[in-house]
């Protein structure tokens, strides 16, 4: 008997994903998919240095062959959020799925991953241009675009989810208060999930920390598509870790937004933060937004 996922991680992008499936991957009573980012329930066409989208229902199925009794199942695509066909194709596949949003303030998003894009060599303009450039994109040129403002948008992608699953069946936790309290998240999550196990020796760390390649060729190899894909075969999550942090990459100052590149976004993003406040019910932690009312 095939054996599916039952949660799915689904976004948004450097909002906590990478953290959160590596704390439940050490849980008893969970199994999570041995490669992040499947994207088995998106349509969205991806960009030739990630993960390759798997396609083939068998093929996704594999990833799930060593599942045993666990009780949770899943898997973290961060582009289910943003894709409008991820949630119905979830739904028709895993009518009871479980789905968890993870949503950090749209303007530290978007500069975190230009920080990730330019270490990878993607990216050489400064983030004044590149957010210009991704203003003017075009259906053409999509697949071009390294930066999505689009992916800050959260609204949209909030209300399908809840819409499809109802509110019972979707957990929306907040990075910048995921980061402050993380074993109190996990516990939360865990409840969620249905799994009993409580977290005693919880240590928090830091996945993905700021950090810029050692040279081109770590560049090369960390951004090309058939390396990744033998490294996710070849060594668990946290292995691919350790080798990047030790061998790729250096520790390096975070660099700073210009206050005009931060004030233009607060007003590119105000009112879909705005939609936002009004579906959760509630504030959110975010000092790029204060002044923006419910």
């Amino acid at each position: 008997m095939d054996k599916w996922p039952n949660f799915f991680i689904v976004g948004a992008p450097k909002a906590g994903t990478t953290s959160l499936y590596s704390y439940l991957e050490e849980i008893p009573d969970i199994y999570m998919s041995p490669v992040k980012e499947p994207k088995y329930f998106s349509k969205i066409s991806d960009f030739k240095y990630r993960h390759l989208p798997i396609r083939e229902k068998k093929e996704f199925l594999k990833l799930f062959v060593e599942v045993t009794n666990e009780i949770a199942i899943g898997e973290a695509s961060t582009n289910y959020l943003e894709d409008p066909a991820s949630p119905l194709l979830i739904k028709n596949s895993v009518p009871e799925a479980r789905i968890i949003i993870m949503l950090r303030d749209p303007i530290e998003r978007l500069f975190s991953n230009y920080l990730m894009h330019k270490r990878l060599g993607f990216l050489r303009k400064s983030f004044h241009e590149e957010v210009e450039r991704c203003l003017n994109f075009t259906e053409k040129n999509f697949s071009e675009i390294f930066l999505s403002l689009y992916s800050g948008m959260y609204s949209k992608s909030v209300k399908r989810y809840l819409d499809v699953f109802g509110k019972e069946k979707v957990m929306i936790i907040i990075f910048e208060e995921f980061i402050k309290n993380e074993k109190e998240t996990v516990q939360n999550v865990l409840k969620f999930l249905k799994v009993d196990f409580v977290l005693v020796d919880f240590k928090a760390r830091v996945f993905n920390p700021y950090a810029e390649a050692k040279n081109s060729f770590s560049q090369f190899l960390m951004r090309n598509a058939a390396i990744r894909k033998i490294a996710d075969r070849s060594f668990s999550p946290n292995t691919r870790r350790v080798l990047k942090e030790k061998l790729l990459t250096k520790k390096q100052p975070k660099p700073k937004m210009e206050a005009e590149d931060r004030e233009f976004l607060q007003k590119y993003y105000a009112e879909d933060v705005r939609k936002l406040k009004s579906i959760l019910g509630n504030g959110l932690p975010w000092p790029n937004f204060t002044k923006v009312k419910e």
